[in-house]
């Protein structure tokens, strides 16, 4: 019995430095991957809201006219093949259309494009939208 009380009785060597800073390295890596986790789980999340605008002025090189546009997306989640749509109606009424799909469009996210035409669409009315876009 007595044995049995030494072995109880004998007190651990006290921790090295090199245990010390290995235990605080864990502690600040566990509270890092914690604070993470709890800014996701609270919160409004936006569905995606995908926004265009003309990003700058008419370009001509060429014979052909360039117009830059930004695409936005303002909500939090993806939206994916956001399709762009440029119209240009000209003085006499004849409309061009132009496209193009923004495969992926992550929130907060802006994708520059350029649309071409062969008219100068400062000559008449250039109206740019988003004609729809998928939610993954």
């Amino acid at each position: 019995m007595t044995d049995s009380k030494q072995s109880d009785d004998r007190q651990r060597p006290a921790r090295s430095s090199a245990e010390w800073v290995t235990f605080a390295i864990s502690l600040l890596l566990l509270s890092g991957v914690v604070a993470m986790i709890a800014i996701q789980i609270p919160g409004e999340h936006l569905p995606p809201a995908p926004t265009v605008r003309q990003a700058g002025p008419v370009r001509a090189t060429g014979g052909s006219f360039f117009v830059p546009v930004e695409v936005s997306n303002d909500g939090d989640d993806t939206a994916q093949n956001v399709q762009v749509l440029a119209t240009y109606t000209s003085a006499d009424g004849t409309e061009t259309i132009a496209d193009q799909v923004v495969d992926f469009l992550a929130g907060g996210e802006t994708e520059e494009l350029e649309f071409v035409f062969d008219e100068d669409p400062r000559e008449g009315e250039l109206d740019v939208s988003v004609n729809g876009y998928g939610v993954p």
